[in-house]
């Protein structure tokens, strides 16, 4: 049995012994060396296989075997020296192929020169980054005959750039660094060019210089470029205006050529610019504008605002070359639902206290921490009574008594800040609303250029469309706990109002590049007077039409249903309200209470929305603006109102638009205020029979077409039957007063 073991044994090491010259791998794929295989076996390996670099590369990895075993040193001289063999001849013809490289060249032998310098520059970086020819000095001289030979060929390119660059087809082909047979540092090369690209640009023509300044404008500093930009604008304007005082349309047209041609002009010189705003304020009292109109100034050009009066008597406008008088003719925000959606939260309405169930585990596990501390305040004590021997022992259990510390001040902290009873809150379920809202901003505008140094002006419109959709979280409450999340993620109806409130912004650049476009329509003006007559027709014509599209004609057989709107209450009720100026609603408070903005639908099956402008919670009136038009109601004037008379109401009971009620008026009362904030002074009241629900709030009382009334309250139906109140029309005359709004008579 032992010959067997003995035998097997020798058959492993004849295979093993067999096998010690062949190259192991590892998970890796890196080389296994043993006793068996060494690195100057790998070596050994490589050069009968014919790969040289590769077993340079060995040495280089192995680099401390190699220095303790210096018996392999003459292996890899003979290495060395096989590798510098294997370069000279490559080394010899890469020289030959730099050498015959010829300068000045041809644009189209360029590539191949980049070629030759290339492929040197390759071999230069192979030959040196073998280690081993400088480690037993084999460097072969072919090397530094090479590197010689690109130096000097290099240098004679170099040298020759200059000459090179101005010869060559600037204004049509590529860029010419990425042709050129050596590399440079474009910025520093352009900036030694500054003269000879100044003249190749102001020379060029067509699409010569957009070209130029796209292939090489990143390359070139912004001093540069600024002084380029401001020499080429000179020539373009003295190209354009000759030798005359150039005009603004001069002025902008060497402007648009200078950008075309991809400069930036930091300034155009000798020329300011006032604008003066010559709206009618007519309309602006009348609400006829209902937003502003600002010029973005985003031309370098000296441009300021000057005040309207007298138009040209401010000495902004009186310094100025140029005026551009504004002239608003229209201006309407419109809002538009486009959708709806209700949406379920819930919100806190108190709190209810409970037993915290916490509070019992808190004061068990603080009672066992005291017991477990207990117990070792016994022991300590008892090993500080023993002298030195419980000293030591003491010392050997700090780090229980560390734990124990820790584990009972825990506890104890839990158990204080664990309350017995809890304050939970009581929720309630509630609706609020997101609504798409399509908001627009819709103008005309008429302007006027007046070039003073010229004496002529051009006049021109143009018209203004901005549209916004917003989605916009309504009736969100304060008291739910989710009210800030919710309200992150849509708009509120502050957004909306700011958003209106912004003017429209109109590039001067686009202004200035649809008048200069406009050749031979400027007009000549011997005085100022001119041009203000001019503006004052235009500003009549726009009243004209602004007062003929007012709601003043009747509809149907009853013209009165056309001032009553429906006003949908923030909590899903219906109100009533009526039109007290074309583009003024008025209503009860309570109608509109908890909200600033206010939802309605028109006669004319128009939706709209307003905002509430002012309210009066002791009388119960509210105004609101809104941006669509309608008919105001006429206004009863007389101080007495027969007894016995028919009173007519017109609102939406119970949800039923539109619904007229009759009844006989009763007398006129004075009782205390009903509103939502009633005060001990009384209130002035129409008392009456008409039936007057839910949804008539707001809405008008009428005698015959008058209005003597807004229906406010009424007795409960189940407690009496026909007392019925509405605001009396003096109390309502007062509230307007108040609040500067004219009503009509």
């Amino acid at each position: 049995m032992r010959l067997k073991f003995l035998g097997l044994l020798l058959l492993v090491m004849m295979i093993s012994v067999s096998g010690c010259k062949t190259a192991g791998t590892g998970k890796g794929g890196e080389t296994n060396y043993s006793m068996f295989f060494t690195p100057a076996d790998h070596i050994t390996q490589l050069v009968q296989q014919k790969d040289l670099l590769k077993a340079e590369q060995v040495w280089v990895q192995n680099k401390a075997f190699f220095n303790e075993n210096p018996e392999n040193h003459p292996q890899l001289e003979a290495l060395a020296s096989s590798i510098k063999l294997m370069f000279q001849p490559k080394l010899t013809a890469s020289k030959a192929r730099v050498d015959s490289i010829t300068w000045p060249a041809t644009v189209e032998q360029w590539p191949i020169i980049e070629d030759k310098l290339t492929d040197a520059s390759e071999m230069i970086a192979t030959a040196t980054s073998q280690s081993i020819l400088t480690a037993f000095n084999q460097v072969p001289a072919e090397l530094a005959q090479l590197q010689s030979s690109k130096a000097e060929k290099t240098k004679i390119i170099t040298d020759g750039t200059a000459a090179a660059f101005q010869k060559y087809p600037l204004l049509t082909e590529k860029s010419f660094f990425e042709v050129y047979p050596v590399k440079l540092n474009n910025a520093d090369f352009l900036d030694s060019q500054t003269d000879f690209f100044t003249k190749t640009i102001l020379a060029a023509k067509g699409t010569g210089v957009p070209h130029l300044m796209n292939t090489y404008g990143p390359d070139l500093s912004e001093n540069f470029k600024n002084n380029l930009g401001a020499q080429y604008y000179k020539n373009a304007l003295r190209r354009v205006a000759g030798k005359s005082t150039p005009s603004l349309r001069a002025i902008i047209k060497a402007f648009q050529s200078t950008t075309k041609a991809g400069f930036d002009v930091a300034e155009i010189p000798d020329c300011k610019i006032a604008f003066v705003r010559v709206t009618s304020k007519t309309m602006m009292k009348q609400h006829g504008i209902e937003f502003g109109l600002g010029i973005d100034v985003d031309m370098p050009i000296q441009a300021e605002q000057a005040e309207a009066h007298g138009m040209f008597n401010s000495q902004t406008a009186k310094d100025a070359d140029i005026v551009i008088l504004i002239n608003e003719a229209v201006s309407k925000i419109n809002r538009k639902t486009t959708g709806y959606k209700a949406e379920k939260s819930k919100l806190i309405t108190g709190y209810r206290e409970t037993y915290n169930n916490k509070y019992d585990k808190a004061q068990m596990i603080y009672q066992n921490a005291q017991m477990a501390n207990n117990g070792l305040q016994y022991r300590i004590n008892q090993f500080k009574a023993q002298g030195l021997g419980g000293a030591l022992a003491l010392m050997t259990m700090q780090s229980e008594i560390d734990l124990n510390e820790k584990h009972f001040l825990s506890a104890q902290a839990n158990a204080t800040n664990t309350p017995r009873m809890l304050n939970l809150p009581v929720y309630q379920k509630y609706n609020y609303k997101i609504v798409t809202v399509k908001d627009a901003k819709q103008a005309s505008v008429q302007y006027y250029i007046i070039d003073r140094r010229n004496k002529s002006y051009y006049e021109n419109h143009f018209d203004i469309t901005q549209q916004r959709t917003f989605k916009v979280a309504y009736g969100v409450q304060d008291e739910d706990p989710e009210a800030n999340s919710i309200l992150s993620k849509f708009k509120t109806e502050q957004d909306l109002e700011n958003y209106e409130k912004q003017p429209v912004s109109v590039n001067l650049s686009d202004i200035l590049g649809h008048y200069a476009s406009q050749r031979g329509k400027d007009k000549k003006y011997k005085n100022i007077a001119k041009i203000q007559k001019s503006i004052l027709n235009d500003r009549n014509k726009a009243l004209a039409e602004f007062y003929s599209n007012k709601y003043d004609s009747d509809t149907g057989n009853d013209p009165r249903f056309d001032s009553v709107v429906v006003v949908f209450n923030p909590q899903g009720g219906m109100g009533s309200g009526f039109f007290v100026t074309d583009d003024v609603i008025l209503t009860n408070f309570h109608v509109v209470e908890g909200s600033q903005f206010a939802e309605m639908k028109l006669h004319n099956n128009m939706e709209t929305f307003g905002k509430v402008m002012v309210y009066d919670m002791h009388r119960d009136l509210a105004l609101i603006k809104i941006q669509t038009r309608g008919k105001p109601v006429t206004f009863y004037s007389e101080r007495t109102l027969p007894a016995g008379v028919t009173l007519e109401a017109i609102g939406h009971p119970e949800a039923y638009p539109y619904t007229i009620t009759r009844g006989v008026f009763s007398a006129y009362r004075n009782l205390q205020g009903m509103g939502p904030a009633p005060s001990g002074r009384k209130v002035r009241y129409i008392q009456t029979d008409a039936p007057i629900n839910h949804g008539n709030s707001g809405g008008p009382l009428f005698y015959k077409d008058k209005l003597v009334g807004v229906n406010t309250w009424g007795l409960s139906k189940q407690a009496t039957e026909g007392l019925n109140f509405s605001v009396h029309y003096a109390e309502v005359i007062d509230f307007l007063k108040q609040n500067g709004i004219n009503y009509r008579k």
